[in-house]
């Protein structure tokens, strides 16, 4: 064979993860082929009134078949409209979410914080990491945006190299920061509120486990990471990333401003007002017990008061909301996508025939038993449905009222779906924003995945043992 026979030779090429859209738009397709198989059946519901308002509840025991109802042309070119209308106070909020981050970010604050922390904590270096860690994940708890990742890792990667650590620990504290925050977060709408919604609980209800399982996670992240930290420290070449790194140096020095970068008094002033104003709309948002629509405007209003306080003029404040806008549009389009797959479900009238199946399935089994199954079982769903939104639309209509029929407790299956649908954000490929930041650090995924396995796993056992006594003890608060 000749030489340009050779270089002509095409080259194998590997398997490749389609596109979310495409995983989506199949499911889609998918369920409006079931309406034509699947029996159509429902339960029958009853109307209570209770402490928080009316809600309407599934009958045990009173499941029948129906008249099938195959989705047709227009139900299924319907159904990503309608599943937007569905999702429209999580899309908005979203939405809202990047524009008060976007602002917060171009106006300098976050690099300002890091920055202020180094000084703190002078030649106490251990401290930064765990310092970073507590502070971008009570952020991530409250408000979830975990691909804040992205920005934080470029501030991250030039501080952990000059106070030398590596660069698998500068991506494990931009990486597990928001994201051990974002999973086991507290006023998350994505996954608590949305879930909390669709299984009839008031908005942010059960704040008091959470809160005691996030922290115990925020720690066990944080000690896991000490230990690799300190054994780098210790001996640079046990690192994961030592022959990236050198790289990574390199590219860092020949960016790196010419000493120190400065900041107005009127940024200081920013970043003073949103230390204030974050803890008082968490405040609000727990005490009024507000609405996606509402807590919105709360994050909106607290980047547009922060860029104004900035020195942002009006033109410039537009342009940073439209780019933090278009930084989570993605996230956003996806969460009404996602809600097209439920409204072929409804409309086929199979939601109910699917809970029937399962509650046969596992109605031998302990409810909570059944709570860490639906953990776990949403730890791996959550490769193929990555994003605490379009995963809890996409399960939650049919795990509330299989909790009910299985006698799982709806703050349990709340949890079930929050914790295990998001603890694999950062170990399955399909998550975007969690490769882009392996790509920004330049850290293996196989690399990634060695450090993270062993914590992932321990996080897990812990998640299932909060689970099995929240439902044992029935446990509200």
């Amino acid at each position: 064979m000749s030489e340009l026979q050779k270089n002509e030779t095409p080259k194998k090429r590997g398997f490749k993860m389609p596109d979310i859209y495409i995983i989506l738009g199949t499911f889609i397709l998918v369920m409006a082929l079931l309406t034509y198989i699947v029996p159509a059946g429902q339960y029958d519901r009853q109307v209570v009134e209770t402490v928080h308002g009316v809600q309407n509840f599934v009958v045990a025991g009173t499941y029948k078949e129906v008249e099938q109802h195959p989705a047709g042309f227009f139900e299924i070119i319907t159904a990503i409209p309608y599943g937007f209308e569905r999702a429209a106070g999580i899309v908005v909020l979203t939405f809202m979410v990047g524009a008060c981050m976007g602002l917060i970010k171009r106006a300098g604050l976050i690099d300002l914080g890091v920055q202020r922390l180094s000084k703190a904590v002078g030649n106490q270096e251990m401290l930064v990491a765990p310092i970073l860690m507590a502070v971008t994940s009570l952020l991530a708890a409250f408000i979830g945006v975990p691909e804040l990742s992205l920005a934080y890792l470029p501030v991250f990667l030039p501080l952990f190299y000059r106070l030398g650590y590596d660069g698998m620990t500068a991506t494990a504290v931009a990486l597990l920061g928001p994201c051990i925050g974002f999973t086991f977060g507290i006023t998350i709408p994505g996954s608590v509120g949305m879930g909390q919604q669709i299984a009839q609980l008031p908005i942010f209800s059960g704040s008091g486990l959470r809160a005691i399982v996030m922290v115990l996670a925020i720690v066990i992240s944080i000690a896991y990471v000490m230990v690799y930290a300190a054994r780098v420290k210790k001996n640079p070449e046990s690192s994961l990333t030592f022959d990236s790194d050198k790289i990574m140096r390199e590219e860092i020095a020949q960016r790196a401003p010419v000493g120190e970068q400065t900041y107005t008094p009127q940024q200081i002033r920013a970043g003073i007002a949103c230390l204030i104003l974050f803890p008082i709309a968490v405040a609000l948002i727990l005490w009024k017990n507000l609405g996606f629509e509402a807590i919105g405007g709360l994050f909106l209003t607290i980047g547009i008061v922060a860029a104004l306080i900035a020195g942002k003029r009006g033109q410039d404040i537009c342009n940073d909301i439209n780019a933090g806008m278009h930084d989570l549009m993605v996230g956003a389009l996806l969460c009404g996508v996602a809600s097209g797959i439920a409204v072929v479900m409804d409309s086929g009238v199979i939601t109910d025939t699917i809970v029937n199946w399962l509650e046969n399935l596992m109605k031998s089994t302990p409810p909570a038993i059944s709570a860490i199954v639906v953990f776990w079982e949403q730890w791996l769903f959550n490769a193929l449905i990555p994003g605490a939104t379009a995963l809890t639309i996409l399960t939650m209509p049919i795990l509330s009222p299989l909790a009910s029929l299985l006698d799982i407790s709806q703050q349990a299956i709340v949890s079930a779906n929050a914790w295990g649908g998001q603890l694999s954000d950062i170990f399955f490929p399909t998550s975007g924003f969690f490769i882009a930041t392996l790509v920004i650090s330049k850290c293996d995924y196989t690399k990634w995945i060695r450090f993270y396995t062993p914590l992932m796993i321990i996080l897990g056992v812990m998640s299932s043992a909060a689970l099995y006594f929240q439902q044992v003890f029935n446990i509200q608060f």
